[in-house]
């Protein structure tokens, strides 16, 4: 895969972590189920207020975040980063199902336990380029990297650092795409949206197999 046609692909999967996380954030409460920070510091507080049925709905939610990661890493070591790829497809396109046919009544963390596991394996599959280290589902250190590629440039005049604040500031750009689109069809489809985010792994698929559709993106 060029440099180009992969970061074409890394930007559609950061439209998809996007869409994830929106979906997450406005159809389950305001939950985000794409990173483990909130879920921890949420067992720790309910192991304080001795809450243990919800700590033992947020460590099932911590074990699927982690099997994620191992599946990935497995199916990487075994069989290769291009079956990987098609792994992680299939996985976010089963997610997105599951998420549709999950009641709005259902237990905020048990219907966010899909997005722990899909999420997981997209951070693993595409976590950026060659070139840079990016996240795919969330957003904290591409914000600090893209300031600090463009503050670097401003101080040094160096094209690297240019270029590098670029790629951040192009990723978080497509992200928070991510994020209007699932409003929008959240707003509109309630929790079916889910089902919309196939569009963009169908996307995502295509572009990884035809090298015309990328030159048609492009």
């Amino acid at each position: 895969m060029t440099e180009k046609r992969e970061e074409v692909l890394h930007h559609i999967m950061c439209i998809s972590g996007g869409f994830m996380g929106g979906y997450a954030l406005f159809s389950r409460a305001g939950n985000f189920g794409s990173a483990q920070t909130g879920n921890l510091i949420e067992i720790i507080l309910n192991i304080f207020g001795r809450d243990y049925k919800e700590v033992s709905l947020r460590l099932i939610a911590l074990m699927l975040f982690i099997l994620g990661n191992i599946s990935g890493a497995v199916i990487k070591h075994r069989l290769g980063v291009i079956v990987l790829k098609y792994y992680t497809f299939l996985i976010l396109i089963l997610g997105f199902i599951m998420l549709a046919f999950i009641p709005k009544e259902v237990y905020i963390v048990i219907a966010l336990w899909p997005i722990f596991f899909v999420s997981s394996v997209q951070w693993f599959t595409f976590a950026g380029t060659k070139k840079y280290n990016c996240s795919t589902i969330f957003s904290t250190n591409n914000l600090k990297q893209m300031v600090l590629g463009y503050i670097y440039y401003y101080l040094t005049k160096q094209e690297e650092e240019r270029e590098k604040g670029r790629f951040y500031l192009v990723s978080l750009i497509f992200f928070h795409i991510g994020v209007a689109i699932s409003i929008v069809l959240c707003t509109e489809f309630g929790i079916k949206a889910s089902l919309f985010g196939i569009i963009i792994i169908v996307v995502a698929w295509l572009i990884s197999i035809n090298r015309k559709v990328k030159q048609s993106i492009l």
